[in-house]
């Protein structure tokens, strides 16, 4: 998708909008291209967005705690680090604990039960890496130029404007009606919240901005007055590997570059 998504973006624009962050791999992309002169990120989760935070605002403090002999690939370790309340301890531990729990728990998922307790079970590795200190340095040289915040996504509205670049990438609308991953946040986004953003998506095209969604194929009637582009994509989580097979999704576009010849669209 990541691939997809950087093709049809323009070469050059100012301000680049991503509320629904996740890992930013089309974010990190777009900076090591240095394709936009700032960012501003969000995310509804907290925990994700204090770790960016704290890798932005001492990422040095971050890897002295990650390197501080606490955090280990050991199952009783894992349980008793996911049983912490993260709201009890400074910015710069809850941030290694995050990125220590997504190291070392199962699939790399983040799911939380309906009390906000990360929940996800120990995962089974080799030999992970915990703290990766040259990506967290590269991490924290794109985030020089970027604004974080905890926010939900209806604050483009207000922020972007012409000439600036939109990215959503939501959770994505089940395919069945066993396939709802609902758990990233407390706060669960359904078909209302999904609507909602559709709207938002609306208006974001009719005042010229270039914008692109990631959804899955089950999304695609939000969309109908724009232009939808099928695709083929993987689950990466939620089941064991012979269950993620490849899943039709869309990528909707709005004001930005024609359609590349080998692409499909429907």
């Amino acid at each position: 998708m990541t691939k997809h998504i950087l093709e049809r973006l323009p070469l050059k624009f100012n301000t680049y909008f991503e509320p629904f962050l996740g890992g930013g791999a089309v974010f990190f992309e777009l900076f090591k291209q240095n394709r936009f002169k700032r960012a501003v990120i969000c995310d509804t989760n907290p925990e994700l967005a204090n770790a960016y935070a704290m890798i932005k605002g001492d990422v040095d403090g971050l890897i002295r705690e990650l390197r501080s002999g606490r955090y280990f690939y050991d199952r009783k370790r894992y349980l008793k680090i996911r049983s912490e309340n993260p709201n009890s301890q400074t910015p710069v531990k809850r941030a290694a604990r995050f990125i220590y729990l997504n190291r070392t728990c199962f699939n790399g998922l983040y799911r939380v039960n309906r009390n906000g307790q990360f929940n996800v079970p120990f995962g089974q590795y080799t030999d992970p890496v915990i703290c990766d200190k040259e990506n967290l340095q590269e991490i924290a040289r794109a985030l020089k130029i970027t604004k974080i915040s905890e926010r939900g996504f209806e604050h483009v509205l207000k922020e972007a404007k012409p000439g600036d670049v939109v990215y959503f990438d939501p959770p994505y609308l089940p395919v069945s009606k066993t396939a709802y991953f609902t758990g990233y946040t407390e706060e669960r986004f359904g078909i209302i919240d999904h609507t909602l953003l559709s709207l938002v998506f609306d208006q974001l095209a009719e005042r010229g901005i270039s914008i692109i969604l990631s959804n899955s194929w089950s999304s695609r009637d939000l969309y109908e007055n724009h232009e939808v582009v099928r695709l083929i994509g993987g689950r990466c989580v939620g089941g064991p590997t012979e269950y993620r097979n490849p899943v039709e999704e869309i990528m909707v576009v709005a004001n930005c570059r024609s359609l590349p010849d080998h692409g499909s669209q429907n």
